[in-house]
């Protein structure tokens, strides 16, 4: 397979456009290929700005700071013996290190790294601190290269499990698109916090946890097997009981439905599929389903679903667009 270099390079700048950039995120997940030559592309981009960064140092002035402290140490063995002598070799190599190479090699603490799944794409990474995140499909996760402080803190724009790794003294928390805040400990949970929607949804699996919302500063504390609904218009939260299975099983790339409206059932299939689905009449949104899918197609599940009840879909293939990206097919469900 050939690759555009430039386009890479480009990739890894952000310099793309905003679909090129979740097309070559989603290319990331389903090419080795593609995966080696980023990871090539992107050694050779760190090493060339190691470079320029060593070019900017001014070693001229570095060196005449250093020289007058190593006058100073050489003064200090000509007047002491021993242990002294040894200190006045060491420290000046210190100093080298400290005041020279040591900004250039120190790595930027503070760096949000963002990261993207796309349609029908599950993604699991690893935190700094050693915690796991399962990222749905259309879900955006950023957090620092490194957490530093008392708080561990995350974004989240869509659907993520995390299961934290504990620590007492460090606080791990989860910040939403309609500023709620999920705090733990250490413990599994469950977060869907698409900003389209309606309401979020927490689900704890393990432990506990205290989620607050910060418009309205009401504040519940969840307990294994319950989840909290959000609105976003009122920024009132419910907490009732939860089939955490249902909830989570999504991480294992299966979908549950236990008497789900056609309504939902249609969201979660247009994020899994990368589709555009529409529902035609109050009728159709109301149809409840049970079911669970796993590894079926988008046509299989839809034929599933219309032999339990009086529906008919028809599906767009997709089309090819003037920037060389493909649109999302359509599909359109309606009474019989």
């Amino acid at each position: 397979m050939e690759f555009n270099e430039a386009h890479i390079l480009a990739y890894i700048k952000g310099e793309l456009s905003e679909d090129a950039q979740k097309e070559y995120d989603e290319l990331l997940q389903t090419s080795p290929e593609f995966r080696m030559k980023v990871e090539e592309i992107r050694s050779f981009y760190s090493l060339s700005e190691d470079l320029d960064k060593q070019r900017n140092i001014d070693t001229l002035s570095a060196w005449e700071k250093l020289h007058r402290k190593m006058m100073f140490f050489s003064f200090i063995q000509r007047t002491k013996s021993g242990i002294q002598t040894v200190a006045a070799i060491v420290l000046p190599l210190f100093l080298l290190y400290q005041y020279v190479l040591r900004p250039v090699s120190e790595p930027k603490n503070d760096e949000l790294i963002t990261l993207f799944s796309a349609p029908g794409v599950i993604t699991k990474t690893m935190l700094p601190d050693g915690s796991e995140v399962w990222l749905n499909a259309q879900s955006e996760l950023s957090y620092p290269r490194e957490f530093i402080g008392k708080e561990r803190t995350v974004k989240l724009s869509g659907e993520a499990y995390f299961k934290v790794v504990s620590d007492r003294k460090n606080r791990f928390n989860v910040l939403t698109p309609y500023n709620t805040m999920i705090s733990a400990f250490g413990t599994e949970f469950n977060v869907n916090a698409y900003p389209e929607e309606e309401d979020s949804q927490i689900t704890l699996a393990r432990g506990k946890i205290e989620v607050v919302a910060s418009n309205s500063g009401q504040k519940e504390m969840l307990q294994e097997g319950q989840k909290i609904i959000l609105s976003s218009q009122t920024d009132k939260m419910k907490i009732i009981p939860a089939d955490v299975y249902v909830e989570t099983a999504w991480k294992d790339g299966k979908l549950v439905f236990r008497r789900e409206k056609l309504s939902t059932i249609v969201k979660k299939l247009s994020r899994k599929y990368g589709a555009s689905i529409q529902l035609s009449g109050e009728t159709v949104n109301d149809y409840e389903y049970t079911a669970t899918f796993a590894n079926e197609t988008l046509e299989e599940i839809l034929d599933l679903l219309m032999r339990s009840a009086p529906i008919t879909y028809s599906i767009t293939k997709r089309e090819q667009l003037s920037n060389n990206t493909f649109s999302q097919p359509i599909v359109k469900i309606k009474h019989k």
